[in-house]
Formats: C-alpha cells, sequence, structure tokens
C-alpha cells in the first residue's frame, strides 16, 4: 500500500530461510540460507493489489527457479488432478 500511495519501487526477495528457520520454532537447523534479489518493480500507477500480484509472480518464479526439486510433486499433484 505504501509503494501504490507513493510510487516508491519495490525490490522483491526470495529465499530459502524457511527450511531452516521453521516459523515460531524455538530450535534453528543449520544450513545454507539462498537470497535473490529482483529487479526493482516501477509501482507508478499500479494498485497495490497489482504490485503484490506482479511481487508474488517473481518470487514464486524464482523460488522454482532455484529450487525445482521442492515443487516436482506439487506440479505433478496438479496434473494427476487434473486428468
Amino acid at each position: 500500500m505504501l509503494a501504490a500511495r507513493t510510487g516508491a519501487p519495490v525490490v522483491p526477495v526470495a529465499h530459502n530461510a524457511g527450511e531452516f528457520w521453521a516459523r515460531n520454532a524455538f530450535l534453528k537447523r543449520p544450513g545454507e540460507v539462498v537470497v535473490s534479489v529482483g529487479p526493482a518493480i516501477d509501482t507508478r500507477g499500479l494498485s497495490a493489489e497489482e504490485i503484490n500480484q506482479r511481487t508474488e509472480a517473481w518470487v514464486e518464479g524464482e523460488m522454482h527457479r532455484l529450487f525445482p526439486h521442492h515443487y516436482k510433486h506439487r506440479h505433478h499433484a496438479k496434473e494427476t488432478s487434473a486428468a
């Protein structure tokens, strides 16, 4: 909403920290956190919803690119349920 109101660019970030640092978990597991910073999204003239959609699309696409092994099962499940 802030970006929509001000026209400030949004820089999307994708990471896999959740694999090692689970939400609300006391223990943190060791591992390599991979972070990918995307190109700035020009938000001028976009609604908050459009900004969120573009940001989420970039992050989701980047997660599929960086960690395809996490998505193979989901993709297969979608194909079999659609058949």
